[in-house]
């Protein structure tokens, strides 16, 4: 072979490496569009958001990976029209999977996804229904449409929280609910149902404080209820999620230490009242959720991912708070609480 064309040979093997080496590179028009995440959730639920991040990185996602679009804002009462403000933007952002951080939004997200025709798939969180008897699934095995995701088990944890103010107090006899007027219709409902289906099993009876005032004026009548219960006429309050005025749970913390009883609240109004909580972990129930997503992205459609309850439920105590009320925690309690907060 002569040497004019071993040195033509060598031009093109170079030339063809440097070809595939151009085309092997993906341009910035081509690279791969990260996912997009749309989040809806309240203040309370924030938590549940930065579990399913961390999830999401856990799993190995990256920010080349994924995005988020996010929707927070405040409960209150205009709960409805928020949610729906939420959902609506994140159609028309055009998100590929819609996370909800409770189930009354889980039902706004199957109406809308479905009129839009987008079928987004939904991942939700169900913290104070039953996601069957709440009508956003068919069953824990399927949902049947377009969701899925993690629930709370309601008997268990209200069971648990009435225990526990029996062992705070096992001459406790009632227990206190702000109930109908008070909580916006469909929030707190199944929570109270089942308070009072239980209580008489443990030797207690459920007080439900009510009003027939509008919710325009909430906190105003919260407070002609509140300032007529005397020392002796409770022995606890069970705090109901979704009231008509936030952050009412701080009032009820500040009525318990005058009444010297326990509060409890849901673990995410822990921040703002409460003597004690007891739930599932919103922070671990959202990772179960990051898993799901990972399963959509992978192909999985959510009717074949079945339903989950939430993995760890636990009790959060308030000893700062408790000693502010005159009462302290028993060992029962303090043995088994994962957090106790003493500032």
């Amino acid at each position: 072979m002569s040497k004019i064309i071993k040195i033509a040979l060598v031009v093109v093997v170079v030339a063809i490496a440097g070809w595939y080496a151009y085309v092997s590179i993906p341009s910035p028009l081509t690279a791969k569009k990260p996912k997009v995440i749309g989040a809806v959730y309240i203040r309370q639920n924030i938590d549940s958001f930065k579990g399913l991040k961390e999830g999401m990185v856990k799993l190995g996602y990256t920010d080349a990976d994924i995005v988020y679009d996010e929707f927070l804002f405040a409960p209150g009462p205009t709960f409805p029209q928020d949610v729906e403000r939420g959902v609506k933007k994140m159609i028309d952002d055009n998100v590929d999977i819609l996370f909800v951080s409770m189930e009354h939004m889980a039902q706004t997200a199957l109406q809308f996804t479905k009129e839009s025709g987008k079928n987004i798939p939904i991942v939700f969180m169900s913290r104070f229904h039953d996601p069957i008897g709440f009508g956003i699934i068919n069953s824990y095995k399927s949902s049947g449409n377009n969701a899925t995701g993690v629930a709370t088990s309601i008997p268990e944890v209200v069971q648990k929280v009435l225990s526990f103010f029996k062992e705070i107090n096992p001459k406790a006899k009632r227990i206190g609910i702000f109930g109908q007027g008070f909580m916006v219709p469909g929030f707190g409902d199944a929570i109270l149902a089942e308070a009072k289906n239980q209580a008489p099993r443990l030797g207690l009876a459920i007080v439900e404080y009510t009003t027939t005032n509008p919710p325009t004026d909430a906190k105003k009548n919260w407070y002609e209820v509140a300032d007529k219960i005397k020392p002796g006429d409770i022995d606890g309050i069970f705090h109901l999620p979704g009231h008509f005025y936030d952050p009412q749970e701080t009032d009820e913390m500040i009525l318990a230490r005058r009444l010297h009883i326990p509060h409890h609240v849901p673990l995410e109004d822990m921040p703002t009242g409460g003597t004690f909580g007891f739930s599932d972990n919103v922070y671990t129930s959202a990772e179960q959720v990051s898993v799901m997503v990972d399963k959509i992205f992978k192909g999985a459609t959510p009717s074949n991912i079945p339903i989950e309850y939430g993995a760890k439920n636990i009790l959060v105590l308030n000893l700062k708070r408790a000693i502010e009320a005159g009462f302290s925690f028993p060992p029962s309690m303090l043995s088994i609480a994962e957090t106790k907060i003493d500032k």
